[in-house]
């Protein structure tokens, strides 16, 4: 068996073991009564059963299903004995019409700490189109959805959508956050509000609570308009409804989600929403429709060689016959975390032969700037060989089927 396969699931289950042990103290805490805190402690538990029942197969999948069965039907039970509404919600959530989800009434949201509300609305990010490495086309897309916000009055006489919806997915450390933050960039400049939540954040709540929250983003979205709307990770508050053993609080959340979001499309109001996932296939299809999707590959040759020139020109000097397209070409299946870890390991080894060869700091940066020491290719080799990129073949895979899957039922419509 995969060694691989067999660590990660002894890590998940450790860490469901210990959520569950957690919820029997707070419940012992709570005098022998349920309460929010265990229930929370309760779902983490059954996210990674639900997890771990979706990677295995056999008697193992038959085993983590029934381990996922009892952990929902204890969270029910607590949820019916604190919060009898919620729990109605839960149960009606997986028997309604996936492909079109009910615009139910969405949850009092009078719980959402306003402090904490505060916190969704970010400043400006930093880095702008100018300081995105390659991704030509992309950035080209969002640019002209940009135009489009000079000709509201036009859309708008003639009954158009205000709302751009985009759904940026591709493997992790690919650039998805990093452009979405700098599209956010230039539409602050044209005086729009930028509202970011990460799917993990609002995961860690109680299930009523997080029914609450995704709930009162969309209004303030709307109450704030024009806004950006970001959800990263939204398949963690969004998942497929289709999925197998999905439990029934995933699923409401799922319904609040796309209740929220009907809201905001029908509202006329100037709102770009963007949800970023590194899963797409775990993301529920009723979303999936309403979106625009974009695929963000992994950095190509030239976007490669922009970001270490970016990273390292200014500061130190390449030796002859290393350049930045020579660091690209040998950096192939790199992701720009591989490639910051990379360039984290260069500087590392530097600062060694840097001390060693000067024998004081000062000395060191005295040489740096005068541009006697120079990157060689020496040491850009052996921060490579000790600095292997993380394996990327699964999720590009999931991803490839993920899309073929798509086009073929898009074929099956035409």
């Amino acid at each position: 068996m995969d060694n691989d396969y067999i660590r990660k699931m002894q890590t998940k289950e450790n860490l469901c073991l210990a959520y569950m042990r957690q919820a029997d103290d707070e419940f012992d805490r709570n005098g022998g009564k349920p309460s929010k805190e265990q229930c929370k402690l309760l779902q983490q538990a059954a996210y990674l059963r639900f997890e771990m029942a979706r990677m295995s197969v056999g008697e193992e999948r038959l085993y983590q299903q029934r381990k996922l069965q009892e952990l929902n039907r204890q969270i029910r039970d607590i949820a019916r004995q604190i919060d009898p509404e919620l729990a109605k919600r839960m149960e009606a959530a997986n028997s309604q019409d996936k492909g079109k989800p009910q615009d139910k009434p969405a949850p009092g949201n009078k719980s959402v700490d306003p402090a904490e509300v505060t916190g969704w609305f970010k400043e400006a990010p930093k880095q702008s189109f100018a300081d995105v490495s390659g991704m030509t086309e992309l950035k080209e897309q969002l640019r002209g959805c940009i135009q489009d916000l000079r000709i509201a009055e036009l859309k708008a006489y003639l009954k158009m959508k205000q709302i751009h919806s985009f759904f940026f997915y591709g493997p992790p450390g690919c650039g998805k956050t990093y452009i979405i933050k700098a599209f956010a960039h230039e539409l602050m400049d044209k005086d729009y509000k930028f509202l970011s939540l990460e799917g993990s954040d609002i995961l860690s709540k109680y299930v009523g609570d997080a029914e609450k929250i995704v709930a009162q983003v969309f209004e303030e979205a709307q109450k704030n308009a024009p806004c950006i709307v970001f959800f990263d990770e939204v398949d963690g508050v969004c998942k497929s409804r289709s999925l197998p053993d999905l439990p029934n609080y995933a699923a409401s959340l799922t319904t609040a989600f796309l209740t929220g979001y009907n809201r905001i499309d029908e509202s006329e109001k100037p709102i770009i929403f963007i949800g970023a996932t590194n899963y797409p296939r775990q993301v529920d299809n009723a979303m999936l429709d309403r979106v625009e999707l974009i695929r963000v590959p992994l950095p190509d040759a030239d976007a490669r060689a922009a970001k270490f020139a970016r990273d390292l020109e200014g500061l130190v000097p390449l030796e002859d016959g290393l350049t930045y397209a020579r660091m690209a070409q040998e950096t192939e299946t790199y992701n720009y975390r591989d490639i910051d870890r990379l360039i984290a390991k260069m500087k590392t080894m530097m600062v060694k032969q840097l001390m060693k060869d000067y024998g004081t700091e000062a000395k060191a940066m005295a040489a740096l700037k005068a541009g006697e020491y120079k990157i060689s290719v020496a040491l850009f080799d052996e921060a490579r060989h000790s600095c292997l990129p993380t394996p990327k073949d699964g999720i590009l895979r999931e991803i490839d089927q993920w899309e073929e899957q798509i086009k073929r039922g898009q074929d099956g419509m035409d």
